[in-house]
Order: structure tokens, then sequence, then C-alpha cells
């Protein structure tokens, strides 16, 4: 390969004759990548890919688009901007799954009045709201202190919900008992 230069054509011609001959296998490999890539964004919508993901013929498209993201900064800028215009690429799928989460609950907040969403509740779409709601409190020690201070903005945002909801029964029954 590094030398194809000083093959004659007829070493050069019976090289590519044979079966799966690349002479830049890193470039085959990317633009194989890739070209997975593209399909599941046909197939699915967007390029959110699962970690784990194979294509039906075992090629593991999850760990290519992982590493993808990892090596943002080593790309070339024609790789970057390749991976950009695919519908739905993201760099970071983590704060991009918190933000459309994020989204969903102002949403909430705008329709329901208040951030106490239920455990089970769906958003019409099919969104589960309800345990992306639960998880955040979950996580709230590992949460940054900016995420903490967007959900606290919310109105009735409480991070412990027992809680609350036993002071609100108690505040009902001291206004019983008066």
């Amino acid at each position: 390969r590094t030398k194809k230069d000083d093959l004659s054509q007829d070493q050069k011609d019976r090289l590519e004759g044979l079966n799966r001959w690349v002479w830049d296998p890193l470039l085959f490999r990317w633009e194989q990548g890739f070209n997975y890539l593209q399909q599941y964004v046909d197939d699915e919508g967007d390029a959110l890919v699962p970690a784990r993901h194979e294509t039906s013929d075992g090629y593991k498209l999850g760990f290519w688009v992982s590493h993808q993201r990892q090596q943002k900064d080593d790309l070339s800028q024609d790789r970057r901007e390749q991976l950009e215009a695919l519908n739905g690429w993201v760099w970071d799928p983590l704060s991009f799954q918190w933000e459309q989460g994020f989204k969903y609950l102002q949403q909430y907040v705008v329709d329901e009045g208040d951030a106490l969403v239920p455990a089970r509740y769906r958003a019409p779409d099919g969104y589960n709201l309800g345990e992306w709601v639960s998880h955040q409190r979950k996580v709230k020690d590992d949460l940054s202190q900016d995420r903490k201070e967007l959900l606290e903005a919310l109105n009735g945002w409480v991070w412990d919900v027992i809680e609350f909801k036993w002071e609100q029964g108690f505040k009902y029954l001291q206004q019983y008992v008066l």
C-alpha cells in the first residue's frame, strides 16, 4: 500500500481485483461506519445510536459512534461536518438527553402549573417524563449546581416528594383541626 506509486499498472490491477482490497483501510473503515450510521438515521430518524447497538450483520455501530464522539478533536473538519449534517447528531448525548427531559418538564409545568410529575407520567408523544423526574431526584447529589438551580426554579419542584406530601397532608390536618 505504501509503495502504490512504485507498482506497475498490472500489479495495481491485480491487487484491486482481489476481494475486499482497499488502498486505505483507515479511510475504508471510517466510511463503512459512516455508511452504517447513515442507514441507521434513515431507519430510525436520528443519529442517537445506543452505545451497544449492533447492526443486523454484527457491525458494532454504537461503539463506532462513541469512538467518533471521543475523538471529536482529532477528526478532520470534513468528518465533523459530515457527522453534524446527520439528523439528530449530538456530540454529548448525555447532555442532550438531560436537556430534552428538562424541556419536557418545562412544558409540563406550563400545562399543569407545577413540576409535581406523577412517577408513571408519559408525555403525549410517549416520553417517560415521570421516570426522568424520578431519576433527577435520585441523582441530586451528582447533578451540577446549574442543573439543580434550573430544576429548583420551576414552580412546584421538590426534591423529596414523600416529605412534601406529608407536609401538605399535615397542613390540611391542621386546617381541619382549627
